[in-house]
């Protein structure tokens, strides 16, 4: 992968022991360049690995309805992850308080976290790697172009921002490696899950389910495809027509993680009015759909 998505939060001195991924904004095993890049350094260290996932009690005024959402997609990492020899822990609380009681209680070597620009993230993720004494990253799995380096100020246009990601598109709008069966298996006991139990620890409304949208990797694969097939073709036209169903329906996917912004521009591009990219057009094209809905 690009080490350019990569940032350095601490140093430290290589131990024994596993790779720790923090997941928080990108909920998915699939096209995760956070999740490969800790697999990366726990193969050259020949270590176990695995990825934790905090549930705080209350964010930003999400209800219940957001919670079941994204705890039934975790659900699926899960399996997803086990099939890869990569075990996974939902912790409830606080990061800043339970992360660094888990790093010491499985002696992780090394952390690794997903990239985040809100504050609060932030707060968090300073707050837990100054507890720290062993190295931490921060790699963009969510953006194509990393944000780091997408831009060098702050943008007040998207027609003076769009030329810059154009530029940087070839050298990161790649294909992603797969993630690989994990050859060091994790070697204490893991604990199973209690969902019901870790939702019971929420205090935020409760609101009734939807019916009509399904989390998940696959489901999002699915919204994607039936995007490509049947909406693209119309998308320019139809997209801000609030009578027509001409969006694609991958927002709340890609809010949570469940599918990557740049797995929807690498299935796009194959589209046969979108390609080249290097042209730099965008009419009806990706750059127009990347930076319009994303």
């Amino acid at each position: 992968m690009n080490l350019k998505r990569v940032r350095t939060l601490r140093d430290g001195a290589i131990k024994s022991g596993p790779v720790l991924l923090w997941m928080s904004r990108d909920q998915r095993a699939k096209d995760n360049w956070a999740l490969l890049f800790a697999q990366e350094l726990a193969l050259k260290q020949k270590a176990p690995m695995a990825v934790v996932f905090c549930l705080v009690p209350a964010f930003f005024g999400a209800t219940t309805r957001q919670y079941r959402f994204m705890l039934k997609g975790l659900k699926e990492v899960e399996q997803n992850l086990g099939k890869k020899n990569i075990l996974f822990f939902l912790l409830a609380g606080s990061p800043e308080e339970e992360l660094p009681k888990f790093i010491r209680k499985y002696h992780v070597s090394t952390l690794v976290k997903d990239f985040d620009p809100l504050r609060i993230k932030r707060t968090w993720t300073e707050a837990v790697t100054d507890t720290l004494d062993i190295p931490c990253y921060e790699v963009d799995a969510h953006n194509i172009v990393p944000c780091r380096i997408a831009s060098e100020k702050q943008e007040y246009a998207a027609y003076t921002f769009r030329p810059k990601i154009r530029r940087l598109l070839p050298e990161f709008l790649e294909e992603y490696p797969p993630l690989r069966k994990h050859p060091f298996p994790w070697k204490e006991k893991k604990m199973a899950h209690d969902l019901l139990k870790s939702f019971r620890t929420l205090r935020v409304e409760t609101v009734s389910e939807t019916d009509w949208i399904k989390p998940g990797e696959k489901a999002a694969s699915r919204v994607l495809r039936g995007f490509i097939e049947k909406k693209l073709g119309f998308y320019e036209t139809r997209r801000n027509d609030p009578s027509d169903d001409g969006q694609s329906g991958l927002s709340p996917y890609l809010h949570f993680g469940q599918i990557a912004a740049q797995r929807v521009a690498l299935d796009i591009s194959t589209y046969p009015s979108v390609s080249p990219l290097a042209k730099g057009g965008s009419k009806g094209g990706i750059i127009t759909y990347a930076s319009d809905s994303f």
